[in-house]
């Protein structure tokens, strides 16, 4: 039978989840509201930019901290989802290179690609965890 408790584990996953929801749901939003403000407002988008970036990087640091935790706190784990794992680095690595990638850049084309592979690759991370969290 299972329990409930409120205990460090909690306190653990729950950090690290809001901050997964700051970073990538921060991404989604951001991303919605541009072509919008490009056509209305474009002066608003370096304010927005910053904005989003005052936020999302420490949220992003500390998804990566409670990650850490998260790793150094499991008993013995599989090959499989070792390697799960290792996937998952990957691609929170290259979320985070495209997105400072993205806001270091004033070339059109560059910031678009970084930016579509920012978001991408912080989902696909957000998906192996729920995984490697089953």
């Amino acid at each position: 039978m299972r329990d409930i408790t409120f205990d460090s584990e909690t306190f653990r996953v729950s950090l690290h989840v809001l901050a997964v929801c700051v970073w990538v749901g921060g991404q989604i939003v951001v991303g919605a509201i541009v072509p919008a403000l490009r056509r209305k407002h474009p002066e608003a988008l370096s304010a927005i930019a910053k904005a989003f970036g005052r936020i999302g990087w420490p949220f992003f640091a500390l998804a990566i901290f409670t990650g850490i935790w998260n790793m150094a706190s499991l008993p013995g784990t599989s090959a499989a989802w070792n390697a799960a794992l290792g996937v998952k680095l990957l691609l929170v690595a290259l979320s985070g290179v495209c997105a400072w990638l993205h806001q270091s850049t004033n070339r059109p084309a560059i910031r678009g690609i970084t930016a579509g592979i920012a978001l991408v690759t912080s989902v696909a991370a957000l998906v192996v965890g729920v995984m490697l969290s089953a």
